[in-house]
């Protein structure tokens, strides 16, 4: 009798405290400043979250290798949205890599996020990988109203995230990258109550909204739903009344441990 091969997990797919929650935006043109960054946060295991600024300037191998050298955690907010055939063979890629996290755009056709899955999984198969990362679908992005939903989609913002994350959960992504005001209703709806949900737009009452929409903060958005916090500027250019970012970051953990 064959004995069956022990299926490869993502990465992570629940934070079990509330610093696994955050995940820190690194937003950034260099990566000389990301790491000052993360050596002021070296004492916190928080999950550090890369765009495509730092990430296209840099290189995403040197990012990731520089930052996992660290001994943290990595989001790679890749964002890939193109024909089937590319966002495969772009999931594969990055899989390569080896970052806990990265995302795809879902308002793209099922083929593209089924090639996604695909591309991913065949990485860690073909290169015997030690990690399968998670896998996100980007809904509506959080700095887009629902004037500008309607405009762009034809419906209001929440509407759209619903289709959306549907279309993502039926086609094998582990979760979603949405505003934490879609967060209940994502939670709630059976479709889509599965997935994890990672959410930018958070914004502590002491913070700047910046040039965010659909926000809340950390405690509302954990008590909506919302899995992982995706938390910038609130951190990483504090107000000067708060402190430094460790002081900013210790306030939002405040606020979730006391819930």
């Amino acid at each position: 009798m064959r004995r069956k091969k022990k299926a490869i997990l993502p990465y992570m797919l629940k934070p079990k405290s509330p610093i696994e929650r955050v995940m820190v935006a690194l937003d950034f043109d260099e990566l000389e400043e990301a790491v000052s960054l993360i050596e002021a946060l070296r004492a916190y295991p928080v999950t550090f979250k890369v765009g495509n600024q730092l990430g296209t300037y840099e290189g995403w191998l040197r990012v990731i290798q520089t930052i996992h050298s660290t001994g943290a955690k990595i989001f790679c907010d890749t964002k890939f949205k193109d024909i089937p055939a590319t966002v495969e063979r772009s999931c594969r890629a990055i899989t390569r890599h080896q970052p806990e996290f990265f995302n795809i755009m879902a308002d793209n056709s099922p083929a593209a996020l089924i090639g996604a899955v695909k591309g991913r999984d065949q990485a860690v198969k073909n290169y015997g990988l030690k990690k399968k990362p998670v896998l996100l679908g980007v809904t509506v992005l959080t700095s887009i109203t629902d004037t500008e939903s309607q405009e762009l989609y034809g419906k209001v913002a929440k509407e759209k995230v619903l289709q959306f994350a549907t279309m993502a959960a039926q086609n094998g992504l582990d979760g979603v990258v949405c505003s934490p005001q879609e967060a209940a209703l994502l939670k709630e709806n059976e479709s889509t109550s599965s997935l994890l949900l990672v959410t930018p737009g958070i914004r502590p009452e002491w913070a700047v909204a910046g040039d965010q929409s659909r926000v809340l903060s950390p405690a509302d958005a954990v008590r909506a739903g919302s899995d992982y916090l995706v938390i910038g500027r609130p951190i990483t250019k504090p107000p000067e009344s708060v402190g430094s970012p460790a002081d900013a970051l210790e306030r939002i953990l405040n606020e979730l441990e006391e819930m």
